[in-house]
């Protein structure tokens, strides 16, 4: 397998409720060089990945054209899986979703988040954070896309595969099912108690412990991944960026086998 590749997307869209989440790229590399480069957790050392760098696209920029440049990107970088996508917000999926298709590619997306992001419109927009597992589930199908650990939701939201609150147990489940599987890992998935930097956070998230068990369950099912929606803005102490670097150094070793 080639060497995982790590690329930064710090696009925010303008709906957000605390602005900040397009310096999470830079701000999850930054914490990165204080954290060991050795897994505890799974006994491994982190094996040599390319970092492709941060990309930049103007703040609050159209997200139509947030879209096709981002697919400009990907085909001048010819992107090819495994890679870890850093956000920005939850609608940097959608391009992501939308190339991997292009290409031809089969696979099922695991979404993890305290909401099912699967309005039609918000705030009149049909291409956001809010809207984005809508427009993927467009793209791959209903039954492609399923979410697990959510808390909150809107009354004309319409969930087909999933389950609340939980993550683990349901995982283990789906993952009796043929991959392969893409994962699009939105942060506020985890308790408020142990990642507070997050713009919309949610009571009852899932621990630590349980996404990584979740994670490595995934070793050599996943096909690709982003983890979206820090927003440094709100973590005054670096935690919950040092939280995030750890689940970087976790998700490279897991996409590595």
């Amino acid at each position: 397998m080639s060497s995982v590749k790590i690329l930064g997307l710090p696009y925010e869209g303008p709906e957000n409720f605390q602005p900040g989440v397009q310096l999470a790229p830079a701000h999850i590399r930054w914490a990165y060089d204080s954290i060991e480069w050795y897994s505890i957790h799974q006994k491994e050392p982190v094996p040599e990945f390319e970092d492709l760098g941060d990309f930049y696209f103007y703040s609050k920029e159209n997200p139509e054209e947030f879209v096709r440049k981002a697919l400009s990107l990907f085909n001048r970088l010819k992107l090819e899986p495994p890679f870890i996508a850093l956000g920005g917000d939850h609608f940097v999926t959608y391009p992501i979703i939308k190339y991997l298709h292009e290409k031809g590619l089969e696979f099922t997306v695991i979404h993890l988040d305290a909401h099912l992001d699967r309005r039609d419109s918000f705030m009149g927009n049909k291409l956001s954070h809010a809207t984005v597992i809508k427009r993927v589930e467009e793209i791959v199908g209903e039954d492609r896309v399923i979410t697990f650990g959510y808390r909150s939701f809107f009354p004309e939201e319409n969930l087909k595969r999933g389950e609340p609150f939980k993550v683990l147990e349901p995982l283990k489940k789906l993952l009796e099912e043929k991959g392969p599987f893409y994962l699009t890992l939105d942060i506020d998935v985890l308790d408020p108690s142990i990642m507070p930097a997050v713009s919309n956070p949610e009571p009852l998230g899932i621990t630590f412990k349980e996404l990584l068990e979740s994670l490595k369950l995934l070793k050599g099912k996943l096909l690709a991944m982003d983890l979206v929606e820090l927003d440094p803005f709100l973590d005054p102490t670096h935690s919950s960026a040092i939280l995030c670097a750890e689940i970087l150094r976790e998700s490279v070793i897991i996409l590595s086998q």
